[in-house]
């Protein structure tokens, strides 16, 4: 072997070492991360429910954006109403949806999808719920477990209407959630 070959050997051997070292450096960065953001979004749980909360369907009738709300709904309106990683879930209106797990019979294993609603009333009584960092971005930690938040969940949550509301498609930034009732995801009340 010559001198210069081996010199390139070390070299890529130096190489190699110090980029397989960076992984855990980065793991280690993603985990302290996400405690972080999920801190953040422990620090917005309301342990009272406030006042003058109204329904989505009502909050839907003025959708522009930089309006404060106070909106109840119970987390459900699609297969996935709790995006995992990040500060994202869908609520509905439960004065206008009913979730599989009310109906009698129902063994649906995802209550929370309102699959026998209509799809045009689903649209209209739902609002996408997120928490939003100093970028303007959804924080990049799931809101399942805050507060005992999970999927058929009854909150309150306070915000504002957010930047790209409008009438089909309604967005809130969440300031504050008061989770007032939690159900184990899945379970039908009516199953004997």
């Amino acid at each position: 072997m010559t001198n210069h070959f081996r010199f390139f050997v070390a070299i890529a051997l130096c190489l190699a070492v110090t980029s397989c070292g960076g992984g855990d450096d980065e793991a280690s960065n993603n985990e302290t991360t996400a405690s972080f953001a999920f801190d953040t979004l422990q620090s917005l749980l309301l342990p009272k429910a406030p006042e003058g909360a109204i329904t989505i369907t009502e909050a839907r009738k003025n959708p522009t954006p930089g309006t404060k709300v106070i909106v109840s709904g119970k987390v459900m309106g699609n297969d996935n109403p709790i995006i995992q990683s990040r500060a994202l879930l869908t609520l509905g209106d439960p004065t206008r949806l009913d979730s599989c797990d009310l109906k009698p019979g129902d063994e649906c294993p995802t209550p929370w999808d309102v699959c026998c609603a209509d799809p045009d009333v689903v649209r209209a009584s739902i609002a996408t719920i997120q928490v939003i960092d100093e970028n303007g971005k959804p924080v990049k930690a799931g809101l399942r477990g805050l507060g005992g938040l999970q999927e058929l969940s009854e909150l309150i949550v306070i915000g504002e209407v957010a930047d790209g509301s409008n009438a089909n498609n309604f967005l809130v930034n969440a300031t504050g959630f008061h989770v007032i009732a939690s159900k184990a995801a899945g379970s039908n009340t009516t199953k004997k």
